[in-house]
């Protein structure tokens, strides 16, 4: 059996890795994404500043574990090195660990490729799924990217489901979120120790969604700060210059970050705008498949629940699904 699976972050690995458990050959199952690297929106980068190289976790800020299985993966990645816990809770703990990627969340993606001997292919950019198939025929295909860029590629290739799934498919919508990435002069002096503070629909921070001090956290050897801006900050500010975002998390976030949320004493700053940044709704199902030769599935946050183990299951969801179909 041959897989085309699209995405390398975590609900592609997890669909590479079940195919792999499943007895698919690795010959037989190819991992494709656009991007330079492993994890999609489970994202770290470096900045190089005077003080240092600073690290900052951009996109998914941590993780929990509910399910047996995903439990019992998280359990082999700490073993493995390349998760450790961060903290039980952001405002009171609540018992319920909070992972982290032991060298920022990419660790966590990079470990589930290389532990199983998946070696994706990056940088490439399928954009027009019938010539990829006709050049490279497989029985399966997982599409794991957010729904409206999925459906996009299947327009484009004549690859659609009936008209009444495409319709609903297309009623997927997600919520935009806009990271600030600022490398202060100095530490930031307003967070906890653990180096987090959340925000859900907070009235006292209505333009935060999560502040993180990356050096606190433990990623970072420097001052590195992620202010995420709230869904509906993000959405008013999407196609402002940055030099006006930038200044709205640092007045949003000056109680957290104080002397550091000087703007004349950063060493650099960097916006990343996450258009799909997690699903207005989630489908009911971890999964939808259509098709035959080859059956197409989807995967991802929006069909599992808008958190990372959501996505890890939704891939497995998917890859379970055409090993029965195709």
């Amino acid at each position: 059996m041959r897989v085309l699976v699209i995405g390398a972050g975590i609900a592609g690995l997890s669909a590479a890795r079940f195919l792999l458990e499943q007895g698919v050959a690795r010959g037989d199952i190819r991992v494709v994404d656009k991007g330079r690297g492993v994890g999609g929106r489970m994202a770290s980068r470096w900045m190089d500043t005077p003080a240092g190289r600073a690290r900052f976790d951009h996109g998914a800020q941590f993780f929990t574990t509910r399910s047996d299985i995903f439990s019992s993966t998280v359990a082999s990645a700490v073993e493995g090195g390349a998760v450790v816990e961060w903290t039980n809770g952001f405002g009171d703990a609540d018992g319920y660990p909070r992972w982290r990627g032991s060298e920022g969340m990419t660790s966590v993606c990079k470990w589930l490729a290389a532990d199983a001997g998946i070696a994706p292919e990056l940088g490439s950019r399928i954009l027009d799924l019938g010539d990829e198939l006709a050049a490279r025929p497989v029985d399966a295909v997982i599409h794991t990217a957010p729904v409206p860029q999925a459906l996009a590629t299947m327009a484009f290739s004549g690859l659609l489901p009936g008209i009444e799934l495409t319709q609903q498919l297309s009623g997927i919508h997600y919520k935009p979120t806009i990271a600030v990435m600022v490398a202060p002069a100095v530490a930031p002096t307003g967070l906890a120790g653990h180096g987090g503070s959340q925000h859900n629909d907070d009235p006292n921070h209505p333009d935060l969604a999560f502040v993180t001090d990356n050096q606190a956290k433990g990623i970072s050897p420097v001052p590195s700060v992620t202010i995420h801006l709230s869904n509906a900050t993000s959405a008013e500010l999407w196609s402002s210059p940055d030099g006006v975002v930038l200044n709205r998390a640092l007045t949003a976030a000056a109680t957290h970050l104080g002397p550091a949320a000087d703007r004349n004493g950063l060493h650099g700053a960097q916006i990343q705008r996450w258009r799909y940044a997690g699903p207005v709704e989630s489908w009911p199902e971890p999964t939808v498949v259509w098709g035959a030769g080859p059956v197409i599935a989807l995967a991802g946050e929006a069909f599992a629940g808008p958190k990372v183990e959501g996505a890890f299951l939704s891939g497995r969801a998917a890859a379970e699904a055409v090993l029965a179909l195709a």
